[in-house]
């Protein structure tokens, strides 16, 4: 069984009780946590290994590593995320590396960043859309339709 923990800003690996307060957290820099994350909202900046339940954001920072199951009204990457994520909004920044499947009605990927997996941007639309390996987004088209 999966240890639980609530969000309250730790640096290093801590075992606590769940609550049903919804509080924000950090996961810091060098420290790792494994185990079942509820709250409202959480930053990785280290890693995180298992499930994450949130009622608002999870933002993984540019050295951040998240390998689990995601559920999060908003998810934001700069670092690794790999897994099952749904939520609302999905937006993946110029350094991110995604793999796994991502489900959200509201999907940006930024020009840099890598995603390998299933895509469907609605929660309600029918199969994901694979994708054939890593992929890199293009160049957004210019003013007249040339690549910038």
């Amino acid at each position: 069984m999966a240890d639980e923990y609530i969000l309250g800003g730790f640096g290093q690996e801590a075992q606590m009780a769940t609550t049903s307060a919804p509080q924000d957290g950090t996961v810091g820099e060098g420290a790792v946590l494994a185990g079942k994350v509820k709250g409202q909202n959480l930053s990785v900046l280290g890693s995180l290994e298992g499930e994450v339940h949130l009622e608002g954001r999870l933002s993984v920072g540019p050295k951040g590593r998240v390998s689990a199951r995601v559920r999060a009204a908003e998810v934001l990457v700069e670092g690794e995320i790999e897994g099952d994520v749904r939520t609302e909004s999905l937006t993946l920044a110029e350094t991110a590396k995604a793999r796994g499947t991502f489900v959200a009605k509201r999907l940006v990927v930024k020009e840099g960043a890598v995603v390998e997996g299933a895509v469907n941007p609605s929660s309600t639309g029918g199969e994901h859309a694979p994708l054939a390996g890593p992929a890199a987004v293009s160049h957004p088209a210019g003013e007249h339709g040339e690549p910038q």
